[in-house]
């Protein structure tokens, strides 16, 4: 009698414990060897630096692509001469109009404000924001000046951000 107890314990749980060893793939190293697999489909012994290729170099370039160009607006008659050295980047100020995601909001936003500004037009892809900037300011005051105009032009929630500006060289206009 306590043979069959045991029995009934004992034979249900090694019936579990068999269903449960094929569930997790467990297979006996003679079933591998058999249908001829290799125990492991990675090969471990690769070594990339070993590889006697070319490496990659990548040198900087202009941004010319839609989401990471920064887009500045020019006189369509301006010349510049080749003698002319580069404008001078100081710390200054900018008005920041328009901070978004959406690229053509952004776009938009742009052509607004170059129809209603004087001022230098500047977009700025920083991720994950399309930054719409005007202005070289190199005081805070000119800058908050610069903001409360474009609060009248319809950019209510403008506001001056610190920036690197571009500074024309000796007071001469660029031709």
């Amino acid at each position: 009698m306590k043979m069959n107890r045991i029995h009934l314990i004992v034979v249900p749980l090694l019936f579990l414990f068999s269903c449960s060893a094929s569930q997790f793939g467990w297979k006996a190293e003679s079933e591998t060897e058999d249908k001829g697999e290799e125990k492991s489909d990675l090969l471990e012994d690769f070594d990339p630096l070993s590889l006697n290729d070319d490496d990659i170099v990548i040198t900087p370039t202009e941004k010319t692509s839609k989401t990471n160009e920064t887009v500045k607006r020019e006189p369509e008659n301006r010349v510049i001469s080749i003698d002319q050295p580069e404008p001078e980047l100081v710390q200054g100020y900018r008005v920041q109009l328009l901070a978004t995601g959406d690229e053509i909001q952004a776009r938009e936003a742009k052509k607004n404000a170059i129809f209603r500004f004087s001022e230098e037009v500047y977009l700025v892809f920083e991720v994950p924001l399309y930054r719409l900037r005007i202005g070289d300011c190199k005081t805070r005051k000119e800058a908050e000046e610069l903001r409360e105009k474009a609060v009248r032009n319809g950019f209510r929630d403008a506001w001056v951000v610190p920036s690197k500006i571009v500074v024309k060289n000796s007071g001469q206009p660029i031709r």
